[in-house]
């Protein structure tokens, strides 16, 4: 089984090596080249400059808005992430056990690989002292679970845990004096079936807005403090809000059970760094708190906290909350510009409350998981 998983691991990264070219290499060869016309908005910049002439402007340096760059920045990062959970499908003590008892997906690990583009679209100033940097960022993943086959090939092979993921979000920045940020952002994900028929298992909009504040320490350490609102309007195949998954059923799961990728909306996080919800609408408080510390120019060690309370809003489940509190731990070593590697290890614990005790202890769980990633990136 060793030889199997080194052997799988070496086919796995082997392609992101071979295929990768050095940042270095790629922006020598075009220094000296201009900018391409589909990634510079200098013309409409200059456009602009040449409509407002001081007579006809008056307020001059003074407008409002104030374009500071105007060049668009995109930039690509293939990632493979491989993780292990012990409560791969977060159940409850009691049926975390008796999977574990009849030989059925308990502690597994999973695969995951992804494509995140992300489009910067420039800097704009707001008066003298605030900067906003809006951007779009889209991913699209793959999950694997069980690669190894540990379980033979029931898991494996089972649709209804090896998924396609689609994330579409726009975030809009507002970098404020002393080290303040507001963030805007609305984020779109999809989980679909990728064997047998393509088919959509849910959907979601989440709406969110932000607000970050970095202390940088004497050392050079920083500390970074997040607060997020978000609402989420979910939506799954069915309409009816007793909507059940034969195949997830079949695990002693439902509807309620189904995992949403809208990860993207806190940048940093993976794909193994999913949110159970349902099938009703949730308003959502995020509270997150991260200390960064570089060991060495390109080792850095991140503890991190996080608090998540929901509140669904409509649907079978209206009266009901869950409260989720985790803690981690994240390590990554930048090798080259264009090749990362992170580790990290994580404990979440999640309560529910609202409806019947027997509902809310189905609902409520503990998870430890551990993951490593390798990260090729490339900015044009």
């Amino acid at each position: 089984m060793t030889g199997k998983k080194f052997s799988f691991s070496i086919f796995l990264f082997l392609p992101a090596f071979a295929f990768a070219q050095p940042a270095d290499s790629t922006s020598a060869s075009s220094s000296g080249d201009e900018p391409l016309p589909f990634l510079n908005a200098d013309f409409f910049a200059d456009s602009l400059a040449e409509a407002y002439t001081l007579e006809e402007d008056p307020m001059g340096a003074q407008r409002l808005l104030q374009v500071r760059d105007s060049v668009l920045t995109p930039s690509v990062v293939i990632s493979s992430t491989f993780s292990h959970s012990d409560n791969f499908l977060s159940v409850n003590d009691e049926q975390l056990q008796s999977n574990k008892a009849n030989g059925m997906l308990s502690d597994a690990f999973s695969l995951n690989l992804s494509l995140n583009f992300t489009l910067g679209l420039g800097e704009y100033g707001l008066g003298d002292d605030i900067i906003s940097t809006p951007k779009l960022n889209f991913i699209r993943g793959r999950s694997f679970t069980d690669p190894f086959r540990e379980y033979g090939s029931t898991y494996s092979k089972d649709r209804s845990l090896n998924t396609d993921s689609l994330v579409a979000n726009i975030s809009i920045p507002f970098i404020l004096p002393n080290e303040f940020s507001l963030i805007f952002g609305h984020t779109y994900s999809s989980m679909n079936y990728y064997r047998g028929v393509t088919e959509e298992l849910m959907h979601v909009n989440v709406p969110n807005i932000s607000f970050e504040k970095k202390f940088i320490l004497d050392n050079g350490d920083e500390l970074l403090f997040n607060t997020q609102v978000s609402y989420s309007f979910n939506k799954t195949a069915s309409d009816n809000d007793a909507f059940e998954n034969p195949e997830l059923a079949a695990l002693g799961l439902n509807a309620e059970f189904l995992r949403t990728a809208f990860f993207a909306s806190n940048p940093g996080t993976t794909l193994q760094d999913l949110q159970r919800t349902d099938t009703s609408d949730t308003l959502s408080h995020n509270i997150s708190l991260s200390y960064s510390k570089m060991i060495t120019e390109n080792f850095s060690i991140t503890p991190m906290l996080n608090y998540i309370s929901q509140n669904y809003t409509q649907g079978k489940n209206q009266s009901r909350s869950s409260k989720s509190y985790g803690g981690g731990l994240s390590i990554g070593y930048i090798f080259l510009d264009w090749l990362s590697i992170n580790a990290n290890s994580m404990f979440t614990k999640l309560n529910t409350r609202g409806l019947e005790d027997l509902e809310n202890k189905a609902m409520s769980f503990k998870s430890f998981s551990n993951a490593i990633s390798i990260n090729v990136q490339h900015s044009f």
